[in-house]
């Protein structure tokens, strides 16, 4: 089975928009066409399971009148996304002794299982609400739900926001080159600095280090899940923009610079977090049993969120101890501490990427005992392993110093916006480095390869 990636992308797009030239007057038939035949063809088990949680949905949405029912519906939805968790957490730990068949052989794994629940939640929350009205139409919810860009890398949507986009869905000579520029930009910041980076951890993960040196790794594989992350968000808002449907931003663009935990979760995986606080947190508020008890329901909600990550110790704890940062920082002030120091700014990014860098272990090491055991190890820092990767280091210290100077330079605005606002000379002399970079530096050993796609 050939694996979803840069491949089935491209795909993708070029059927679209060929597609786009028979249904020339409704393009959301097109994309939803193009979605439906990339899925089946290269992900055949995924589609089949989406295809019947897509008309579940649609008939609870739509034709139960009984909101209770409703209700039963969403903790299916939640229940097969759970059972799947679980199921995929014994077939990982099989794989320890079966050599690494999961991980390699993808052909029964659901591709944007979490994307696509938690979608098909929130239409159906929404409709229960009394917020929106179902939708008459079959295929404008498979449009929403079985989305490719957003099933492969999210961001969360609304209904009403994506039909929306749907509806205004075009291709225009505007839509085409800021999505291109958004495409350009994913690609250099996942070939030529997510998948460095991932090289320089593995090379580190294998090496004798040990100690709080282990840190070190945690502190680069932090890094690599932004840009590996965010640059999937950003290709995909390229392809989506390309038949001018914007999809969300995803990430604030120096999240990595973050001073305290509080500005970190306010700009890292921002759909999540707010599906979070609207569909959980402020749902629960509404019962008296939580109404004082706040921080306790903050706790439940970032437990939550770890498991949506894998239910196993690592991510319990992780999510526990992503609540309890949060509530000792609001509990002693600790930003409004650091702001009155002199350096502040300095000493807040040092603060937070030091504690980031420990909880960034946990998804690297399959358990608790083997990260134990490292830090127990003594203290080593593999000078062979900079050595042998000299080169690697200092291509990403330079690279890494350009991508964040255009985040200087475009502030709030989204990159294709920012280059759409320069002048022509100036936007084609900074094309230049982008695709150098992708040409010369560029690593591409597993083709596109997304890390959230296994969430």
């Amino acid at each position: 089975m050939v694996q979803i990636g840069l491949f089935s992308s491209a795909f993708f797009t070029l059927l679209a928009i060929i597609f786009c030239f028979i249904f020339r007057k409704q393009t959301w038939i097109a994309l939803l066409g193009s979605s439906l035949l990339t899925l089946g063809l290269f992900m055949p088990v995924s589609f089949g399971f989406l295809l019947v949680g897509t008309i579940i949905t649609y008939f609870l949405g739509n034709k139960s009148q009984n909101t209770s029912k409703i209700g039963v519906g969403i903790g299916v939805l939640i229940g097969a996304l759970v059972s799947y968790k679980l199921w995929e957490t014994w077939m990982e730990s099989r794989s320890l002794s079966l050599g690494d068949f999961w991980n390699e052989d993808k052909t029964w794994q659901i591709m944007g299982l979490s994307f696509f629940v938690f979608n098909a939640i929130s239409y159906l929350m929404d409709i229960k609400r009394g917020y929106i009205k179902s939708t008459d139409s079959i295929f404008k919810l498979a449009a929403y739900l079985l989305y490719f860009p957003t099933l492969y890398a999210g961001p969360l949507h609304r209904f009403n926001y994506l039909n929306e986009q749907f509806d205004q869905a075009k291709i225009t000579k505007k839509s085409f080159n800021n999505g291109m520029r958004l495409i350009l930009w994913g690609l250099f910041k996942n070939f030529v600095v997510a998948q460095r980076l991932n090289q320089l951890q593995i090379e580190l993960r294998q090496s004798d280090i040990g100690g709080w040196w282990t840190l070190l790794i945690g502190f680069i594989f932090f890094f690599y899940l932004y840009f590996s992350f965010s640059s999937f968000v950003d290709f995909f808002q390229g392809v989506s923009e390309i038949f001018n449907v914007r999809l969300k931003d995803n990430f604030h663009k120096r999240v990595y610079l973050s001073r305290n935990r509080h500005e970190f979760w306010r700009g890292w995986h921002i759909t999540l977090n707010e599906w979070f606080r609207d569909y959980f947190f402020y749902w629960q508020m509404k019962f008296n049993f939580w109404r004082d008890k706040p921080y306790f329901l903050l706790l439940m909600t970032y437990l939550l969120i770890g498991i949506w990550h894998g239910i196993t110790w690592n991510f319990f704890i992780w999510g526990f101890i992503n609540a309890c940062w949060i509530l000792v920082e609001k509990r002693w002030k600790i930003p409004e501490r650091i702001d009155e120091l002199s350096y502040s700014r300095a000493i807040g990014i040092v603060y937070h990427l030091s504690i980031c860098s420990f909880l960034a272990l946990v998804f690297i090491f399959s358990s608790l005992e083997e990260l134990w055991l490292r830090f127990r190890m003594a203290s080593y820092f593999p000078t062979e392993v900079f050595i042998f990767q000299k080169r690697n280091v200092l291509i990403l210290l330079v690279i890494f110093t350009i991508v964040d100077q255009y985040h200087c330079w475009s502030k709030d605005l989204r990159m294709d916006m920012y280059f759409e606002s320069l002048p022509p000379w100036k936007r084609r002399l900074m094309y230049v480095p982008l695709i150098l970079s992708i040409i010369f530096f560029g690593v591409f050993l597993r083709g596109i390869d997304n890390y959230y796609l296994k969430f």
